[in-house]
């Protein structure tokens, strides 16, 4: 597999594109769940906050119904993953991922860890949330212009588990 790399900036919670009722509700709950996307691509949400971001055009929330139908369309496009929810839009690690300093690091609330889904596999990234916090240091260490992946041997792992089998024998970290 081949990366491509960008970097976009964007100011946290301001895209004025997610409050355009004019938009399908699919394209803004995208450009919503990149603009809460953190470490590990989960894009955390309070209770009742995605229905008073996303309204119709007359500045009412959709149906529950509605909400839900459009996880699972950009679940099934596979820009969310299958346990996303209205707390927390989780974005695949092959779709997109942070390279931002992680700083304080918080669980997520809705999955109780931080660790990327691997939209490939079908499949938490990592099978324990030591070892997405190892993934983070090295990201961290890249980040400040360090040594890439100085840690060889375990860069290896993480690139032979991302090619691997479906079929892992590895417990799920959740």
């Amino acid at each position: 597999m081949s990366y491509h790399f960008a970097k976009v900036y964007r100011p946290a919670h301001s895209n004025p594109a997610i409050g355009s009722a004019v938009l399908h509700l699919e394209t803004r709950m995208w450009l919503l769940a990149l603009d809460r996307m953190q470490r590990g691509g989960h894009a955390p949400l309070k209770s009742g906050e995605l229905q008073l971001i996303l309204t119709n055009d007359k500045g009412e929330a959709y149906s529950p119904g509605r909400y839900r139908q459009a996880r699972l369309n950009l679940t099934r496009a596979g820009l969310l993953a299958p346990s996303a929810s209205a707390r927390c839009l989780l974005i695949p690690n092959a779709v997109a991922s942070m390279d931002a300093a992680s700083g304080e690091r918080e669980e997520c609330a809705t999955h109780g860890h931080n660790v990327p889904w691997d939209g490939r596999h079908k499949t938490w990234l990592f099978t324990t949330p030591e070892r997405t916090r190892r993934w983070e240091v090295e990201c961290d260490n890249i980040t400040r212009g360090g040594h890439p992946f100085p840690a060889g041997q375990w860069a290896r792992e993480i690139r032979s588990h991302s090619e691997g089998s479906v079929n892992e024998t590895e417990p799920s970290a959740v």
